[in-house]
């Protein structure tokens, strides 16, 4: 899982960040759900809608303890090869999502394929 680490966001501020904390961004509690670089993305506990929205690791931040249960579910996308237990040539790539659906955009959007009909022939499983 080391994509979803924030381990530059860590070391470069020195605080606790890593996916599944609980977070108060703001004023406004949250968990972290994405290493966004030299940001956190977080998911506020009031959005309905679960979009994850950059944060600046130390302005307004108060840390917690890691969530129970995180805001989205994590699933596997096969973006590459024929099947799951094809080892020798495939690529999974691992995401937070709230459908597999959007599983399978979200993988898109961080993979290199030009052609978005190049998603139809993922494959989705929960991790």
């Amino acid at each position: 899982m080391s994509n979803y680490s924030c381990d530059y966001v860590r070391r470069h501020y020195d605080v606790p960040a890593e996916i599944g904390r609980r977070v108060v961004a703001n004023g406004e509690p949250g968990v972290i759900m994405a290493d966004r670089g030299q940001y956190i993305g977080v998911i506020l506990d009031s959005d309905p809608k679960k979009r994850i929205r950059n944060y600046h690791p130390t302005w307004e931040m108060q840390y917690g303890e890691m969530a129970e249960k995180l805001p989205l579910k994590r699933y596997q996308v096969l973006v590459a090869g024929w099947d799951w237990w094809d080892i020798t040539n495939r690529t999974i790539v691992d995401v937070f999502a709230s459908t597999p659906s959007q599983a399978k955009y979200k993988a898109y959007e961080r993979c290199e394929y030009h052609d978005i009909e190049c998603m139809f022939g993922f494959k989705v499983r929960r991790a």
